[in-house]
């Protein structure tokens, strides 16, 4: 097991930071403390590696995710929602093994918000924490993991009752995982979330 100390604390720090920077904008802006909300998330994820070197006749792999969001109200029906979130990621197969990378993420979403449905859009810097393999070959061993992922998200959600809400989202990656391999990260996530203040 690989664990990367040095982008665990960078990720915490970026996040902190990011969450502050926009904290900041928002109570600068017309409408300050009103549009302004916090909360916590966690779900589960389906994840998988894509590319001509991910392992042969793999499924998505069972994972899950927690974290921490800022939503900051744009307009009307816009909001601008920063989070921070660690999630469990990778791929399994039945023959060759499983990976289990787990990322701190920090998405930056766009929401359009109409009553109770939103949608979402925005991309994704991922840190990776951990990299782990179990009973993978040799040969289909993967080395040298990169340490940034970049993704691009798109999402639903409504909200179930006053501060809670469903979502699903998916996330596709933009770039190789692993240098000089053709690997991309690709996650499904089913969650809930629930507004703190």
């Amino acid at each position: 097991m690989k664990i990367h100390i040095a982008s665990l604390l960078k990720a915490v720090g970026l996040g902190c930071c990011l969450l502050w920077a926009l904290q900041g904008l928002a109570q600068g802006s017309s409408e300050p403390a009103d549009g302004t909300q916090y909360g916590v998330k966690a779900g589960a994820n389906f994840a998988e590696l894509w590319g001509d070197d991910a392992l042969p006749e793999s499924d998505r792999k069972v994972g899950y995710s927690f974290g921490a969001y800022a939503s900051f109200k744009l307009s009307k029906a816009v909001k601008l929602q920063p989070e921070v979130i660690w999630s469990l990621q990778g791929e399994g197969s039945k023959e060759s093994g499983r990976y289990k990378i787990s990322y701190i993420n920090i998405p930056v979403m766009l929401k359009w918000v109409e009553g109770r449905f939103y949608s979402e859009l925005g991309p994704q810097l991922g840190l990776l924490t951990v990299s782990t393999a179990k009973s993978v070959p040799e040969a289909l061993q993967l080395e040298g993991f990169e340490t940034f992922d970049f993704s691009l998200n798109a999402g639903i959600g409504y909200e179930v009752a006053e501060g809670w809400s469903i979502g699903a989202r998916y996330c596709q990656g933009l770039t190789n995982i692993v240098t000089g391999r053709d690997l991309r990260n690709s996650v499904i996530y089913l969650g809930l979330s629930y507004r703190i203040f």
